[in-house]
């Protein structure tokens, strides 16, 4: 079912933020779907755009999704609008927020449904995460923003906290050529493990780190990356795989 967008007013915000506390306290609750469309709440946005039900079945798809479905609207409608970004989350909480097994939600942090547009958190948004990362990088997204639309993976968490990583599209290339199981179509298995693992997404980022300090690595494609890292990563290199298609 479509619904025309809206955006939650400092009230909405605020009756959004209080739902969010008592599922965390462990009260069983809907969402107070009420609010998307109460005039007391919620406010109209300078377009008709329409937003649907339908289940997303990855952050990718999702990213996909919000880009088509926001593309009327001006990007200072869009940007650091906390409103509307609260309204997606109350929207889709179905999705972003499912109902476990026992019944519970877990929200986990208001940032994660409530945006913070300050560096540290911007990302953490469950809706305008993806969607900035979709936007940017388009198809070659598609490692970053692989599992479902309510959790992110280890190799989004490392790369989006770096503003200088999430910028680049080399080194989004070079992430994709070492991690991407292009069967899968997904991170390939052991790719996300602790720091310590030799090669992983956390060794790879700490290792751009130290070679920056003698190369331009941010500006180089992802093959040159790829081409300056150590023995570690080889055992990574996709190597015969299905060359992936954007």
């Amino acid at each position: 079912m479509a619904q025309l967008i809206r955006a939650l007013n400092s009230a909405g915000i605020e009756q959004f933020r209080a739902y969010l506390a008592r599922l965390r306290g462990g009260i069983a609750a809907d969402p107070p779907r009420s609010l998307l469309e109460d005039a007391n709440f919620s406010v109209e946005l300078p377009a008709d755009v329409e937003v649907g039900t339908q289940r997303l079945s990855s952050r990718f798809v999702l990213g996909n999704y919000l880009c088509e479905a926001l593309d009327r609207l001006r990007p200072e409608e869009i940007e650091r609008n906390i409103g509307l970004w609260a309204w997606m989350s109350l929207f889709l909480f179905d999705q972003v927020c499912p109902v476990a097994k026992e019944g519970s939600r877990r929200p986990g942090q208001d940032y994660r449904h409530i945006p913070e547009f300050s560096y540290r958190y911007r990302y953490r948004h469950l809706l305008y995460g993806p969607y900035q990362v979709y936007r940017r990088h388009r198809g070659f997204s598609i490692l970053l923003l692989s599992g479902p639309m309510h959790s992110e993976s280890a190799i989004y968490h490392e790369i989006t906290s770096r503003q200088d990583l999430i910028a680049n599209r080399g080194v989004i290339e070079a992430a994709i050529e070492l991690y991407m199981d292009r069967k899968r179509r997904g991170p390939r298995q052991g790719s996300q493990q602790s720091h310590a693992a030799p090669g992983s997404i956390r060794r790879f980022v700490r290792v751009l780190q130290q070679l920056d300090v003698n190369y331009d690595v941010y500006g180089m494609s992802g093959k040159d990356i790829v081409s300056l890292l150590p023995g570690e990563f080889d055992v990574w290199l996709n190597r015969g795989q299905t060359t992936l298609r954007f």
